[in-house]
């Protein structure tokens, strides 16, 4: 049998698919699995050998005279395909394995853009965070192989780097704070003054790091002069994930690094504003998310200037929730 998997994006996203999308494949390693994914994050698929990578051409989706063409020439890619596994759940995603005339076209419950209008294998909607949507997708498909247990979420630090436990054990303990987000995803940062008040308060008892992104070249420099904290190297993705494996805890708003800490089984403290905590949630046990819901919370107004829901989100209560 061969099973197309599909997440176009984003970052964060995509990383809350993989333990999923490992379940199956330590379920059914007969399988053969190929994941449909956008060029600008096939990188994500690095340490995953047993996936044959399908790209879709961001550039070419987002023109509307080249996007047919391109749904198209991979929709071929894929038309020897049985099963498709739709863990995304828009038109784009679900359109492409209907045009490949795939058999079996599942979708995990979420359908926008009338994405259900193209899958014959629909799950019920639920409010669930989006790791235990994706491992429901894997546990119902599991089911028709007379395969349990696949929905369960499991590290992936052994399958990516071979260790069981934490690297390190460290006294004092060790903790990344990562302040930044994407462009994007700006409306999500916790504002720099918290930031350096919280860390002013660990950096008595704790070793501390900042972590930062690739367009956040001048914020680095600048928090690390004013904090007297160092900051990570800017590292290839999976190269910085290694790093990310010295630290004992990460701090962090909604973010991709947040999502890489909790798939590699780093206990994480959340900071959500106007992210769902349900939604936007992490498994049970991989750490804590601190929200104050105000009442135009969560909200998807990426250009929102006044952000009341992250302002009202004290250093002090990050500090009590450490129990510091």
């Amino acid at each position: 049998m061969r099973v197309a998997l599909i997440r176009l994006s984003a970052i964060g996203d995509i990383l809350r698919c993989l333990p999923a999308w490992q379940n199956l494949h330590q379920g059914l390693p007969q399988i053969e699995f190929c994941a449909v994914i956008e060029d600008r994050h096939e990188f994500l698929l690095k340490p995953f050998k047993w996936i044959h990578p399908v790209v879709l051409e961001r550039n070419k989706i987002a023109n509307p005279l080249k996007a047919m063409q391109e749904f198209r020439a991979v929709a071929e890619q894929i038309k020897h395909c049985d099963v498709s596994l739709d863990f995304h759940g828009v038109f784009k995603s679900a359109l492409i394995p209907s045009l490949a005339r795939i058999p079996d076209r599942w979708g995990d419950g979420v359908h926008k853009e009338g994405a259900h209008w193209f899958q014959n294998y629909i799950l019920p909607p639920k409010r669930q965070s989006r790791y235990e949507q994706a491992l429901g997708l894997a546990e119902a498909f599991g089911r028709t192989q007379k395969v349990n247990h696949l929905g369960q979420f499991r590290s992936l630090r052994k399958v990516i780097f071979g260790l069981d436990a934490p690297e390190v054990s460290s006294s004092p303990e060790r903790i990344l704070l990562v302040p930044g987000a994407s462009p994007r995803g700006a409306h999500k940062r916790w504002p720099l003054n918290h930031w350096l008040h919280l860390a002013e308060q660990l950096k008595k008892k704790k070793d501390l790091a900042w972590c930062l992104g690739p367009t956040e070249i001048h914020l680095r420099s600048w928090l690390t002069q004013v904090s007297s904290i160092p900051a990570l190297p800017q590292l290839p993705f999976w190269e910085m994930a290694e790093q990310l494996m010295k630290y004992d805890h990460v701090i962090a708003g909604d973010t991709s690094i947040l999502h890489l800490a909790v798939v590699l089984g780093i206990p994480v403290t959340g900071l959500y504003g106007p992210s769902d905590p349900v939604i936007a949630g992490i498994p049970q046990a991989s750490g804590k998310i601190l929200s104050n819901q105000v009442d135009c919370s969560p909200c998807r107004d990426r250009g929102c200037q006044r952000v009341t829901c992250l302002e009202n989100l004290k250093p002090k209560q990050v500090l009590e929730l450490l129990s510091l």
